[in-house]
């Protein structure tokens, strides 16, 4: 029985309460920056936005919406798609910066003022001296200077949130459904989905740079790059633990399964031994004849089949810096489809393997001059712009990326986090893109739970959830251990350096990762991966290993302690709301951890790198973190567009999208006590935090939004403001989409 439907609040409560989980209620800043030098703390900051937002002229009430707007019925659903703008902050500064120097003053400005423009302040440490606070004895300049600031409204700072309403009835009646959508890498038939498509591969490459960058090279290093190619992985792929890649034993005590990680092995091994290049002639990648495969524990089969495996399905990065003109030639012959795009061929990888002829593959690097040695080649899921998925379905289809989708997209966001900075990924298991923690769709678990994390859950009758008690069940024989046993996730170790990420010695263990066992190992130690378990035993394996389906998620009702039919689940966190009580960030017990580095990496030692190798900065960090390793880890400070999930009690579930960073005076983002408080105004008894930042996007996919757009370059359908770019969303692995059910 679905309960009666709560009550809505008036559109004016929904600020209530916000404002008082800030330091200073009316007066906000972006960016705060004192200098040592000048003695003042950030509390003597506080206090003093305080006095001056007492200072302010009489407002129009600030907790009425100066916009609201609303569409009933999108794409002839039950669902409603609501959008309100308010001003949060009369005054809200830029950036202020108080400097160690005296006499800092205009003509016309407060003593101990300057401006680098109306809300961008530099302050002297001079106004916080003396025990009245000298700048107290100089109100009335003061309070004309801030009379006549906020007259000005772009200097305001606004809150702007969308929201899409999905009733509880149209989701147990099966009208409707909110999934996530995991967007595949490999058709079905192994045709990499990128291959041919230049602004794919531009997305991907661009993705890899934007993060590298942010990792730690100097501002002035930014834009340079060095010769990388990608290539993508799949774990659904029917062929991935099948045939030739079902497994190799890369020394007497370690047994690699599947393509994802064979791939990644045979990849490090030729770019540590700095042999693997690409031919800028023939568009292809080949190996340095003097690579000795044995050092790996393969041979030279092994390795063919890798080049004929990277050369069906990587590219390089024609793109970004130097690379473009390096790689102009692959950009054009992708563009020309002068490559094609192959599909697997199993008789023809293994006759591949068997040929020792492969003068084009295998060469002698010194004497050809058209080589170009490759320095990391980096692995990555699927993923794809959100527009993509909302406006070019079709497309996404045929190209094999949209899989498992028949049902008519009513609305969408962004949903969970994912490995994104090369820090997170820099495990052999792990890829660029994958999805981080529990991720079930349409029954299918494609990532068991990594770390406990809050969850949002649609059971297979169409009742939300939203839990951080998601379990983890091992379905692989040789795995359920009776003797005794140890287990570890990256969450166990994020308070040492990534060089101290392993686990034992070890007398038998297996790595598990998605829901597939990817390595065994005996009578050595194993890394942990950022993605997956390390479980080990005293007990041996029997050599007879399935590694497909080894594990799955667990859930029970909380109430009847039976387990819960699962149709989609996924866990980002962390948990906003629980029964109607705000949880502040820390009192669930969710496994976030930041990375604490004590310099920042060097971009020329990076650049040389393989994949999973770090810089010194990052390797020896006194606390490496647990993705998403740049989460801003506080409750009350980081403003940021957020993106959020609840439901209120009646069990009608609510996506909210918050803007910020893209315009001030529309949207300064929120702390996450901010949302949480906003998202049990909108009458949530349980809510959680999604990722957010440049990936928060909202899609409202019928053609009255369009009319509800906030800037004429934003694609058809975005519904918010996305902050990456001027505006264009965030590559996404994981989409959420609310569907009308075929």
């Amino acid at each position: 029985m679905v309960p009666e439907t709560s009550p809505k609040l008036p559109l004016r409560d929904w600020l209530a309460g916000i404002r008082d989980t800030n330091a200073s209620p009316f007066i906000g800043f972006q960016s705060l920056a004192i200098e040592p030098a000048s003695g003042v703390t950030h509390a003597q900051i506080i206090e003093f936005l305080s006095w001056l937002g007492k200072l302010l002229p009489a407002q129009a009430d600030h907790d009425v919406p100066v916009l609201q707007e609303e569409i009933s019925g999108v794409s002839g659903s039950e669902v409603r798609w609501l959008r309100a703008r308010y001003q949060l902050y009369p005054l809200y500064l830029e950036t202020l910066h108080v400097v160690a120097e005296r006499g800092v003053r205009k003509n016309g400005l407060p003593p101990g003022l300057a401006l680098n423009k109306p809300n961008s302040w530099s302050v002297s440490f001079e106004i916080f001296q003396s025990s009245a606070v000298a700048y107290t004895l100089h109100e009335a300049e003061w309070r004309q200077f801030i009379c006549n600031l906020v007259q000005d409204p772009q200097v305001s700072g606004g809150l702007a949130f969308n929201i899409l309403e999905i009733p509880a009835v149209a989701l147990a009646e099966g009208k409707l459904d909110i999934r996530p959508l995991v967007l595949h890498a490999l058709d079905v038939d192994g045709t990499p989905c990128d291959r041919g498509n230049t602004r794919g591969q531009a997305a991907i490459a661009n993705a890899f740079w934007q993060t590298f960058w942010a990792t730690g090279a100097l501002r002035a290093q930014r834009g340079r790059t060095f010769p990388v190619a990608f290539y993508p992985v799949d774990r659904t792929w029917p062929n991935e633990f099948a045939g030739l890649w079902h497994s190799r034993w890369v020394s007497l005590r370690r047994r690699l399964f599947g393509r994802t990680s064979l791939m990644a092995y045979m990849s490090e091994a030729l770019t540590r031994a700095k042999a693997l290049f690409f031919d800028l002639q023939c568009l292809r990648f080949v190996v340095d004849r003097s690579f000795e495969p044995q050092a790996s524990g393969l041979s030279w089969a092994d390795y063919r089949l890798y080049l004929y495996e990277l050369n069906r399905t990587g590219f390089v990065d024609a793109y970004i810096g130097e690379n473009a003109d390096i790689f102009a030639k692959w950009k054009e012959s992708e563009e020309q489809q002068k490559l094609p795009r192959q599909s697997w061929d199993e008789e023809e990888a293994a006759a591949v393997t068997k040929r020792e002829d492969l003068t084009d593959l295998i060469v002698d690097a010194e004497s050809c001059g058209s080589l170009v040695r490759i320095n990391r080649v980096v692995p990555f899921a699927g993923c794809a712009f959100l527009s993509e998925v909302v406006n070019e379905t079709e497309r996404l289809k045929a190209s094999g990326k949209i899989r498992d989708l028949s049902d008519t997209i009513v609305g969408a966001t962004n949903s969970t986090f994912f490995l994104n900075f090369p820090e997170e990924y820099a495990t052999l298991h792990s890829a660029m893109n994958d999805p981080v923690a529990a991720l079930v769709e349409n029954g299918h678990c494609h990532q068991i739970r990594t770390l406990r994390r809050a969850a949002f859950v649609m059971t297979s009758e169409g009742r939300p959830l939203i839990t951080t008690d998601i379990g983890l069940k091992l379905e692989c024989p040789a795995l359920v251990f009776e003797g005794e046993s140890v287990a570890a996730t990256f969450f166990d170790r994020a308070h040492r350096p990534f060089s101290e990420n392993q686990v034992g010695p070890l007398n038998f263990g297996a790595v598990v990762v998605g829901n597939s066992i990817v390595e065994i190992f005996e009578d050595m130690a194993a890394e942990v991966p950022a993605n997956g378990w390390v479980i080990g035993d005293s007990e041996a394996f029997d050599h007879r290993i399935e590694p497909t389906q080894a594990a799955k998620i667990e859930l029970r009702d909380p109430n009847t302690a039976l387990p819960v039919s699962v149709r989609h689940a996924f866990a980002v966190g962390p948990l906003l709301v629980r029964r109607g009580e705000i949880v502040p960030f820390g009192e669930s017990r969710e496994e976030f951890a930041p990375i604490v580095t004590k310099e920042a990496p060097d971009f020329e030692e990076g650049a040389e790198l393989p994949r999973t190798e770090l810089p010194k900065a990052l390797k020896h960090a006194p606390q490496r973190g647990v993705p998403p390793t740049r989460f801003p880890y506080d409750w009350n400070q980081t403003r940021a567009p957020r993106t959020a999930i609840g439901i209120r009690p009646d069990g009608t579930v609510l996506l909210v999208v918050v803007d910020g960073r893209a315009r001030l005076p529309h949207s300064v983002g929120a702390t996450l006590a901010e949302l949480a408080v906003l998202m049990k105004n909108l009458g949530c008894t349980e809510a959680m935090n999604m990722d957010g930042g440049g990936s928060s996007v909202m899609f409202v996919n019928d053609k009255a939004a369009w009319e509800h757009q906030l800037s004429p370059d934003l694609r058809p359908g975005v519904v918010n403001l996305p902050s990456d770019l001027g505006g264009v969303e965030r590559l996404l692995p994981v989409p959420l989409l609310v569907v009308k059910r075929s």
